[in-house]
């Protein structure tokens, strides 16, 4: 009972967080937009995206998201959706679950369904096998720039952005938030650290690593 009221309303602050920061930039997007949501579990931030008119692409490999999402923008000309995980490789991954996901209310763990085991809030036992797709090599096909990119990606976050960094394609878009992970996943405050400085010595201003 505590882990869903608890999980409930941390995902409710992140929603508030999210519109609050992202106010400002939905009044730049319009419909020739091209908006790309990694991570969009049931659509809450694709929602405020598509309400601008902007074409949105989104990913979302957990099986209940996914059908949420399906549903709930089924009838969107200015949507599409993909059930893969983003990823800096093309293939099959594993996709584990949150340890409390099998509570009274498994929706609201969907949020933090990942790619990586080590992760301190997943039951590494509870997975099931998804597509991954190379955000790098998708990126590089679009004919357009890409307006905006959110990723939360649990995780995945570090060796997409270690990939798009080495091949350019983070210049396919025009700005990227990111949310990094690094209080739940060991060793990663070093690889965030790494890269925060990689961008500074770069002087590269389109990502954006502080998304909630």
């Amino acid at each position: 009972m505590w882990n869903n009221l608890k999980r409930s309303l941390l995902n409710q602050g992140a929603y508030w967080i999210s519109w609050f920061r992202l106010r400002s930039l939905l009044r730049t997007l319009d419909r020739s937009s091209l908006v790309i949501d990694c991570g969009a579990n049931v659509g809450d931030i694709s929602a405020l995206f598509l309400g601008t008119g902007a074409h949105v692409i989104a990913f979302e490999p957990d099986p209940t998201a996914y059908d949420i999402l399906a549903k709930r923008f089924q009838r969107m000309p200015n949507f599409t959706l993909h059930r893969k995980a983003v990823s800096d490789h093309d293939g099959h991954g594993s996709l584990y679950f949150h340890q409390h996901r099998n509570d009274s209310n498994p929706l609201a763990f969907t949020v933090s369904s990942t790619l990586l085991a080590e992760k301190q809030n997943v039951d590494a036992s509870q997975s099931i096998p998804v597509e991954v797709i190379d955000l790098s090599t998708y990126l590089s096909t679009l004919d357009s720039k890409v307006d905006i990119l959110k990723m939360d990606v649990e995780g995945a976050e570090i060796g997409i952005l270690k990939k798009m960094l080495a091949d350019g394609t983070y210049e396919k878009v025009a700005l990227m938030l990111v949310e990094t992970h690094e209080t739940k996943i060991p060793g990663h405050d070093h690889e965030v650290a790494d890269l925060r400085h990689e961008l500074v010595v770069r002087g590269i201003r389109n990502i954006r690593l502080n998304w909630i």
